[in-house]
């Protein structure tokens, strides 16, 4: 049966190459769909005799690049008020097709020809071995921390066991990727290949690889020198010193200690365990308003908002005096300027916000707080300035604003309209 998402042919030796091309997408990314085609595809791997071994790579100029962006909006929408066990289930459903995958008795390589972010790099990793093609443009990455996530399907368990625990660190804490040279060097890939070549060499591999991940042979152990995991707190501590991560970032944005406590905790774990003990992590860690607010601010709303050409110069949000931006630049400047705390200046420019609504200078909150977060005038973490409002709430913002009043009482004036926005805010979900 044809798959409409993988592409098969099975050579002569007995090597069935797999090659992901969704169709009516620029690139391949995991939604539910291609989630199903791949369980399709280990299955007949492993019930199938003619196949002796698999080489998956993609069908486009990517390889493939993250999640789809109606499952993320999904699963932070469902992690909001779903049983944990129905969550577990779930959100973890992918990480448990990459150990299926892991552990078929018939070698797998992954033939990466463009970029493998997130997913895409975690189910590279779930190979028994990686050939990349020498391309400079290609990036290696598992960015999920830059949207207040972490990676959850095994990303913090094999990263680290492939390139080391100190750069396996520095990788997932940092979000950024390494060029094919680099994943060479560090040891996430075996083997730096011309493009033309690339499934020559991933076939010849297949055919000559050993089933077993490192982590899977007996006795298996990697060093986690220069730190010392024995004592959890201990080790977060030091790793936080050791990548220069400040103590603000680690309060304001939880996905830094998750990232870390998924590293330490599963570190001696098989496998397996390692998995659902990140899955444990990462299901309370979507569970926390900072991570939907990433998620909205950082990356749904953000492609709404320059789909509506909001980030254009002359948009509305930014033409006039009394435009949304002026307006809230200027109000960050006066409380800059009267010594407000980070906290008051979040208040002010909230405030702002909501009063720039009632004279109807914005016509979708939600996109104008990825707007306003991209010009870094509401940190990521609140959601943007309508998000923090909504979070506070009337009573909080009401008193907060009171207490700040002394140093600028129209600064810190409620907007007449604060109560219907809050009312017009709760009652559409984000």
């Amino acid at each position: 049966m044809t798959d409409p998402n993988i592409v098969t042919e099975l050579d002569s030796d007995g090597v069935l190459l797999a090659r992901i091309d969704m169709p009516g997408r620029a690139m391949n990314v995991f939604s539910r769909a291609l989630m199903d085609s791949l369980e399709h595809l280990i299955e007949r791997v492993a019930q199938d005799p003619a196949v002796r071994a698999l080489v998956i790579s993609s069908g486009k100029s990517a390889f493939l690049a993250g999640a789809d962006l109606e499952m993320i909006r999904s699963f932070t929408e469902l992690a909001r008020s779903g049983e944990t066990a129905a969550l577990h289930e779930l959100f973890g459903h992918l990480g448990r097709l990459f150990r299926s995958l892991e552990l078929l008795p018939k070698p797998v390589v992954a033939a990466i020809n463009g970029l493998a972010l997130g997913g895409g790099l975690e189910l590279c990793m779930a190979c028994h071995a990686r050939v990349v093609a020498d391309d400079a443009t290609i990036q290696l990455g598992l960015p999920e921390v830059k949207l207040g996530l972490l990676p959850g399907a095994g990303g913090t368990q094999r990263l680290p066991r492939l390139v080391g625990i100190e750069q396996g660190l520095r990788m997932l804490l940092s979000g950024e990727p390494i060029s094919p040279a680099q994943a060479l060097q560090s040891g996430l890939v075996d083997a730096l290949v011309p493009p033309s070549q690339l499934i020559a060499v991933a076939r010849q591999r297949a055919l000559n690889a050993v089933a077993l991940a490192p982590w899977d042979r007996n006795g298996a152990r990697f060093s986690e020198q220069p730190f010392d995991f024995r004592d959890p707190a201990q080790a977060q501590e030091q790793i936080r010193a050791a990548l220069g991560l400040s103590e603000q970032l680690l309060q304001h944005y939880p996905a830094y200690r998750a990232i870390i406590s998924c590293v330490v905790g599963g570190w001696q774990l098989p496998m397996s365990e390692g998995g659902e003990h990140e899955m444990r992590i990462f299901v309370e860690l979507m569970r926390d308003p900072v991570a939907g607010n990433m998620v909205r601010s950082l990356f749904l709303n953000r492609q709404r908002a320059a789909k509506a050409g909001l980030f254009k110069p002359d948009s509305v949000l930014n033409q006039g005096d009394d435009a949304l931006l002026p307006r809230l630049r200027r109000v960050y400047a006066r409380a800059q300027a009267q010594h407000c705390t980070e906290e008051q200046c979040l208040l002010a420019i909230s405030l702002a916000a909501v009063q720039a609504w009632h004279e109807n200078q914005v016509p979708e909150p939600e996109l104008a707080d990825a707007v306003v977060v991209s010009e870094g005038l509401h940190p990521a973490y609140t959601g943007g300035p309508f998000s923090y409002a909504v979070a506070r709430g009337m009573d909080e913002l009401q008193s907060h604003a009171r207490q700040a009043a002394v140093h600028d009482a129209a600064l810190f004036a409620l907007p007449a309209a604060l109560t219907r926005f809050l009312k017009q805010a709760m009652a559409v979900p984000a």
